[in-house]
């Protein structure tokens, strides 16, 4: 779909939170290769929020980058068992919190 769409011409965008993209980049496993923007591609812009303000003012969101690689490669990159965390984690993380209540 998006390498057929006529008007698919720069790909898809995701913005997110700094914190976000970092997770991102822990469960993808900093082994994507950038892309130029293209058909096909995902860039993930990452932003942070700026310095409090007075009461009634919007604080500015400040940039904190931008990468850009294909769908292909993050398809991958989820799917390889390289980065999944220990087995059980879920369940024992689940457990520690029924025990707690």
């Amino acid at each position: 779909m998006l390498r057929q769409g006529p008007l698919c011409q720069k790909g898809l965008f995701f913005v997110c939170p700094t914190p976000v993209y970092h997770k991102i980049g822990e469960r993808l496993g900093g082994g994507l290769r950038p892309y130029p923007i293209q058909p096909g591609s995902l860039t993930i812009m990452w932003y942070d929020i700026g310095p409090e303000v007075e009461a009634g003012r919007q604080r500015e969101l400040k940039s904190g980058g931008k990468f850009t690689t294909t769908i292909d490669q993050v398809a991958l990159a989820f799917t390889a068992p390289s980065n999944l965390p220990p087995a059980q984690v879920y369940e024992n993380a689940i457990r520690a919190s029924l025990q707690q209540s």
